[in-house]
């Protein structure tokens, strides 16, 4: 392990790198301040670009812009009281009032603090459970596997959204289309209605490109051309200019008020790392848990709400963390538990390193590597936020039609330029329009993909575990593990009826 890591610091610190992890931050923030662009849809038109870089610089890049968009988002939330993504919707809570009261700097000071802390924490413990956690996922066999992969399925199906049925029907359509192609054992065509194209099955990145890129923008624009565009989503000269005076007197934490603030940064922080760890939660139910918590916790709740700092560092101390957290079970098992990580997971696979136990065996310096490039961009998030601020609140006036035309070029060049093959661009337009679709249904697209990517993963290990057991479907309940984890399945489909049942109000994850 440490040869691994010391071999990681020197690939991590070559300048290439840390240039290319400080433009994926830089990137993140300014889309993460953006109503409506969000970091997932940023790392999904960046796929393409980076896809003849080196591995460690591209997947690091994309990190850098998720981190940076999960901060980002809120720079808007603060300043204008429109979260530019959706996890800063609690750090609107004190925000804004604090912004409303004059204290505009010492919030972004608050929120850049604990965002860079928060995701340093979740950094740390990736970094030094990674191995391990590896080192385990090694001695479980296929039918243990697979039972982890239909848990997390039922996991990831039964939280994403208000509805466990439509869970179930996107996860249901991202399975499905995951077996067109050919059969891998028999090499029989299925579901390919005679198309040459379709027998090597649907390439995951014009799938991502259109289910997540190109599928916002028709929404987008429909919304804009029938006059139903949210007001939130708009913001106005006016109010960004009014938000740009932002003084620099008052602006710096003190170190009593540090000091006041660690332990609800470091709660919110392990909170955000427990539940990003856990597939399906998502950094949604991580702020707003972490927001009650600190809440909880305080000696003076009433101020929650009026402009507390800790109702800032709170959110997003836990959001942030979620972030390195996401990571774990993605290089430990090759499962991706919300879809930022699904979409990281395809650059993983684009550029040959296949997610899963075997990947810290093989790659153990390249993930390392990633790992420091990931404290690092913490590190650059923190030195380049402050100047970009006012660059982020002149880039939000911008009318979003206008970015419309180049985004949609962009996409297409994306997924014609990786196999240089016009059939991609079809499926790319074709998954568009399923996205779309999805969305009008209330189906979830994080579902569908994570569905889509676990899908041959669960058919691999179910298949193998028949072959050994000469077709006998008791060998997922003879194994002590391969058993127990077929009753948390389902227990998890259990506790989600129970839950739909219950009319309360609730927050609707992220993932």
């Amino acid at each position: 392990m440490f040869g691994a890591l010391a071999k990681g610091f020197s690939i991590a610190f070559t300048v290439s790198n840390i240039i290319g992890v400080s433009i994926g931050v830089v990137l993140g923030i300014i889309l993460g301040a953006i109503p409506g662009l969000t970091g997932t849809m940023a790392i999904a038109l960046l796929i393409p670009v980076t896809y003849y870089m080196d591995p460690v610089l591209s997947i690091s890049l994309l990190m850098g812009c998720y981190k940076g968009s999960v901060y980002g988002g809120s720079i808007s939330a603060i300043l204008l009281n429109t979260p530019g993504t959706p996890e800063a919707a609690a750090t609107t809570l004190d925000g804004y009032p604090m912004t409303l009261q004059g204290r505009p700097k010492k919030a972004l000071t608050t929120a850049l603090t604990a965002s860079v802390m928060g995701d340093s924490f979740s950094d740390l413990v990736l970094l030094f459970s990674a191995m391990p956690i590896a080192m385990i996922a090694l001695k479980i066999g296929p039918p243990e596997y697979a039972m982890l992969v239909l848990f997390s399925l039922t996991v990831v199906a039964s939280i994403a959204g208000s509805s466990m049925t439509k869970g179930m029907i996107a996860a249901f359509l991202g399975l499905l289309i995951a077996t067109v192609g050919l059969d891998p054992i028999s090499t029989l065509r299925r579901y390919t209605f005679n198309s040459i194209d379709l027998d090597r099955g649907i390439q995951l990145l014009p799938l991502l490109i259109g289910l997540l890129a190109l599928s916002e923008i028709f929404q987008q624009i429909e919304e804009g051309v029938s006059g139903r565009r949210k007001d939130k989503d708009v913001v106005s000269k006016e109010d960004a200019k009014k938000a740009s005076a932002i003084g620099d007197e008052g602006g710096a934490l003190t170190g009593k008020e540090l000091l006041r603030l660690l332990p609800t940064i470091f709660r919110s922080a392990s909170i955000g790392t427990v539940l990003g760890a856990i597939p399906g939660i998502g950094s949604i139910t991580a702020a707003f848990l972490g927001y009650d918590q600190a809440k909880r916790t305080s000696k003076h709740p009433e101020k929650f709400g009026k402009g507390a700092i800790e109702g800032i560092a709170a959110p997003e101390a836990a959001n942030n963390a979620v972030c390195g957290a996401n990571m774990i079970p993605v290089v430990t098992l090759g499962i991706p538990g919300s879809l930022s990580a699904a979409v990281l997971m395809g650059a993983f696979m684009v550029h040959g390193l296949m997610p899963g136990p075997m990947l810290m065996q093989e790659h153990p310096s390249t993930l390392y590597a990633l790992f420091i490039l990931m404290l690092i961009a913490n590190g650059v998030m923190y030195i380049i936020a402050r100047p970009l601020l006012r660059v982020a609140l002149h880039v939000i006036t911008i009318n979003k039609a206008v970015l419309f035309p180049p985004i949609i070029i962009f996409c297409s060049i994306g997924a014609f330029g990786t196999d240089m093959n016009f059939f991609d661009m079809k499926v790319m337009l074709f998954f568009a329009l399923v996205g779309y679709g999805m969305k009008k249904w209330k189906l979830s697209p994080a579902v569908f993909l994570i569905s889509f990517i676990l899908g041959p993963l669960a058919e691999h290990s179910i298949r193998q575990s028949l072959i050994i057991s000469k077709g006998s479907i008791l060998i997922f309940f003879s194994r002590p593990m391969s058993l127990f984890l077929f009753l948390l399945c389902i227990a998890s489909i259990l506790w989600s009826i129970k839950r739909m049942r219950k009319p309360r109000d609730r927050n609707i994850s992220e993932i």
